[in-house]
């Protein structure tokens, strides 16, 4: 085994144990040996933000998305950062880079709706919101049900002050479709 997946493998035990100082050292390790590595930046991004170390979480999510400005994730993670770090005009930027590189990600239109609620535009949120309503029943006929909802990860920045471990489980949503889509199972079957 690579060094490079030694130190990973370790900072996801780490991560997963919540034990977030553990994890940004051993996700540096890793950086430390695959430099151009995007998924370790956000990662090590991620573990900073649990530590609430939100400047070095937005440079780790700077630098993945420099190294990967095609996927829209990047963006959609970084805007997560600078939404909770105050910054909610850089936020809503980056959620127009995301959509404009996926334009059928309901979550992100969805997101950037609540970032324009939140700035008190309210004609700019509902555009939103009724876009990522549209995307979300086109999903609908490739198996999700009609009555889908996009999951408002920007809500739960709000609640995190209270609900800590929710946000941490929301930002490992959407980080695939397919977890995305256990979410929305979770939530029709009544958080079951």
């Amino acid at each position: 085994m690579s060094s490079k997946y030694k130190f990973e493998k370790k900072a996801i035990e780490a991560y997963q144990a919540k034990d977030f100082e553990n994890a940004v050292y051993w996700y540096s390790r890793a950086i430390s040996v695959s430099p151009e590595d995007p998924e370790l930046y956000s990662e090590r991004g991620v573990s900073y933000y649990h530590r609430k170390m939100l400047p070095e979480a937005l440079d780790d999510m700077n630098r993945a998305q420099q190294l990967q400005p095609e996927k829209p994730y990047r963006y959609s993670s970084r805007a997560y950062i600078k939404d909770s770090m105050g910054d909610t005009e850089g936020a809503i930027e980056d959620y127009k880079i995301a959509v404009k590189i996926d334009p059928e990600d309901a979550v992100a239109h969805n997101n950037l709706g609540l970032l324009e609620e939140k700035l008190g535009r309210m004609a700019q949120a509902k555009a939103m919101y009724e876009l990522a309503d549209a995307l979300a029943k086109n999903e609908s006929r490739s198996g999700k049900p009609e009555n889908y909802q996009a999951k408002n990860i920007q809500k739960e920045i709000e609640k995190e002050k209270v609900q800590r471990s929710l946000s941490n489980e929301m930002i490992n949503v959407f980080k695939t479709k397919e977890r995305f889509k256990e979410f929305l199972r979770f939530i029709r079957n009544g958080f079951k």
